[in-house]
């Protein structure tokens, strides 16, 4: 019985990797109905763990369940935006705050030759990984040192729900600006500064924030 249950723990856990991937890149695209009957189907399994997935992601907020109708695909729109910065410039505040006393200098350093490898990469070739990877090295960063699980998982979800944005075809990213606004942060935290750290973040998710309601207009 308890393989069974790890089992079923595992295929909800593919299942959930999948459907993201699929929203995320648009495959299922935003206010969709979800068919969990022919999901079942193409993918080969039952409905059981197709939907303990769905609500794994409704809980992250890619997923809007409507009683007596089904599930859909979240929308995505001006007050999603608003929203979803609203909740990062507190959580992300104390993202920092927590995680600035222990970083590792070394690590540091690591992301600030990062963002150097980063700028050329974006000029030879605009591909969205790229975008994914700068992101993680700084953001997953200060999330690994922050110390909370919690904290952790709320700004990484609401991160994955901006790429959802940024993965539209006609997004422009201003690739400069947000690699300019990442290392003013690193060099801050490398100052042992954390009170301007947390203002070059503020400064960055409030451009990052503006950058994304006028590409979405």
């Amino acid at each position: 019985m308890a393989d069974k249950r790890l089992s079923r723990h595992v295929l909800t856990d593919e299942l959930y990797d999948l459907l993201k991937k699929k929203i995320l890149s648009h495959d299922i695209s935003a206010g969709d109905k979800i068919n969990i009957d022919q999901l079942a189907r193409d993918l080969g399994v039952s409905n059981i763990p197709i939907r303990e997935a769905l609500f794994r992601l409704a809980s992250d907020g890619f997923v809007k369940v409507v009683p007596f109708k089904g599930m859909y695909v979240a929308e995505m729109n001006m007050t999603d935006i608003d929203e979803i910065f609203e909740i990062r410039y507190a959580l992300e505040e104390l993202s920092v705050r927590k995680a600035a006393p222990h970083i590792p200098k070394f690590r540091l350093e690591q992301i600030l030759q990062e963002l150097d490898a980063v700028e050329h990469m974006w000029e030879a070739s605009h591909e969205e990984n790229i975008i994914s990877k700068m992101n993680h090295d700084l953001h997953g960063t200060i999330l690994a040192y922050a110390g909370n699980e919690n904290l952790k998982q709320m700004v990484t979800a609401l991160i994955e729900r901006v790429h959802r944005y940024l993965n539209l075809a006609h997004y422009k990213i201003d690739m400069s600006a947000e690699i300019a606004e990442h290392r003013r942060i690193v060099l801050a935290l490398l100052e042992n500064d954390t009170e301007k750290a947390v203002e070059a973040s503020r400064i960055h998710l409030h451009q990052a924030y503006q950058r994304l309601r006028d590409n979405f207009k």
